[in-house]
C-alpha cells in the first residue's frame, strides 16, 4: 500500500503556513483597505519571510543533528 504524503506532517510545513497567511493577508487587504495596501503588503512579506527563514535553519538543525547521531 502506497503511503500518501501529507504536507502537514512535512518539516516545512511552517513555511506553507506562513505563506497561505502571508496570500490571506494581502487579499484581504485588497478586500478591505484597498488604499493602504503597500503597508499590508510589506508587512506581510517581512513577516512571512522571517517566518521561513526561522523554518530553514530548523530543518538544517534537524538534519544535521540526525546525521551527527548515526
Amino acid at each position: 500500500m502506497k503511503r500518501k504524503y501529507s504536507w502537514e506532517s512535512s518539516e516545512w510545513s511552517l513555511s506553507i503556513y506562513a505563506l497561505l497567511i502571508c496570500i490571506g493577508v494581502i487579499v484581504g487587504s485588497m478586500i478591505v483597505n484597498p488604499d493602504f495596501i503597500l503597508i499590508y503588503i510589506l508587512g506581510a512579506l517581512s513577516g512571512s519571510l522571517l517566518i521561513v527563514v526561522i523554518n530553514i535553519f530548523y530543518v538544517i538543525y534537524t538534519k544535521r543533528k540526525s546525521k551527527l547521531k548515526k
